[in-house]
């Protein structure tokens, strides 16, 4: 039963990774075309944590530290993402 969770946590990990890479997709249209800089590539930070911690899940590792420092990074540069393309200021 817990190949059946490591199986679900691996593919939840890289599911969260290209939403990720989505992100920096919109970060990167929106810098591209707006002119207005986005940071966009600090978003690879957090997709490759997801797939490390993928990976060490497919491995029977325990990547919850990498995961979980992933998802913090993601919400700040979401966050700031966000502030950047809505105009508000600091």
């Amino acid at each position: 039963m817990t190949h059946v969770g490591s199986i679900f946590d691996t593919y939840s990990l890289i599911l969260a990774s290209v939403l990720t890479l989505s992100l920096f997709a919109i970060g990167r249209f929106y810098q591209l075309k707006f002119d207005r800089k986005t940071y966009y590539g600090w978003f690879l930070l957090p997709a490759a944590l997801f797939v490390v911690a993928a990976v060490l899940c497919a491995l029977g590792y325990d990547g919850i530290i990498a995961a979980c420092a992933g998802a913090a990074i993601l919400l700040v540069l979401t966050i700031i993402l966000y502030k950047i393309m809505m105009g508000i200021e600091k």
